[in-house]
């Protein structure tokens, strides 16, 4: 006689699979935070990174020619002041637009793109005592606007996907006043960056001037506050349509020249529209490069306080003022 077993399979009930995609749900919940920290931790170290590279670079250049880099290659000293920061802007080509960074392209790694681009210039292109035409003439050294270079880029923007690019510096407009001027060429085939050197509280003409601005000359053995204390490059975000009418902003490596700090520094809305501030994507701060070599991460500081002026104490090189680097 033969026995037949009836063998049942047991499956999830409704609930339970609800219960299961709950669970997971929250596991993932869990985690997601945890590995966005992760990465931004890794981007902030590369950020890091890049400063201190750049910092480093300006340094060698300075063993090499003396003084460090100018900060933007704009209008001679003698000129009208270029463009005021109202548009239309009226710009001056009489002069060669280039910022800081290109200056230091032998000094991080990227010797090929410098020689490069100096093939089709004249030999004396990015001296601080030479002014030229429109700088889309000189040959090759234009043609290689579009490198992309990891060291100018910080890995938590987007800077390198903007549709705009432009020039940023403070221009004088008295013997007491400055405003800063953006240029926008429009031209999506520059290679964009997120540093850029810091010109103190303003330009030449005030208090508590920085390393870098209009065909600057100072020697890193010459900054009287002491290198430790004084910022040579901060983080500056890519930014949103600041007005109707206008473009979104991202610095060109190639242009981009120097920054003022006289009006703080505040935690970017989103989007972020303050092209006139220096920010950051690392949630809550922003980094900078001091005259050392080393990076510091710095709060943001409003427009007035403490933290405020020690903010523009660290921005100047040559104040005499006390900088206390836990105020910020």
């Amino acid at each position: 006689m033969s026995v037949r077993r009836s063998l049942s399979r047991r499956a999830f009930t409704l609930i339970e699979l609800l219960v299961v995609i709950a669970i997971i749900a929250i596991l993932i919940g869990l985690l997601l935070p945890a590995v966005q920290k992760i990465r931004e931790a890794a981007n902030r170290m590369k950020c890091s990174n890049n400063l201190k590279q750049i910092s480093l670079g300006a340094h060698n250049y300075d063993s090499t020619n003396g003084v460090l880099p100018p900060g933007f290659l704009g209008a001679m000293p003698t000129d009208t002041p270029y463009g005021l920061d109202t548009p239309p802007v009226t710009i001056g080509y009489n002069c060669q637009l280039v910022g800081v960074l290109p200056h230091i392209l032998p000094f991080v790694e990227q010797d090929n793109l410098y020689r490069n681009m100096m093939s089709g210039a004249p030999a004396d292109y990015l001296s601080p005592d030479k002014r030229y035409g429109d700088p889309s003439t000189i040959g090759t050294w234009w043609s290689n606007r579009g490198a992309k270079i990891g060291t100018f880029l910080c890995p938590s923007d987007n800077a390198s996907t903007q549709p705009w690019d432009c020039i940023l510096t403070p221009i004088a407009v008295s013997s007491s006043s400055f405003t800063i001027n953006i240029i926008a060429y429009g031209d999506s085939a520059f290679g964009r960056t997120n540093y850029i050197g810091i010109a103190g509280r303003g330009t030449t003409v005030a208090t508590y001037k920085g390393v870098f601005h209009n065909r600057s000359k100072v020697s890193v053995s010459r900054i009287p506050d002491g290198t430790s204390n004084t910022f040579f490059f901060g983080e500056y975000a890519s930014k949103a349509q600041p007005f109707t009418g206008w473009q979104p902003v991202s610095l060109a490596w190639m242009t981009g020249g120097c920054m003022p700090t006289a009006w703080g520094s505040q935690s970017p809305p989103s989007p972020d529209t303050n092209w006139h501030l220096l920010s950051s994507k690392h949630p809550g701060v922003m980094m900078f490069g001091m005259g050392d070599g080393s990076v510091r991460t710095v709060r943001y500081t409003g427009d007035r306080g403490t933290s405020y002026n020690n903010f523009i104490y660290a921005s100047g090189a040559d104040d005499g003022a006390v900088f206390d680097p836990n105020a910020i």
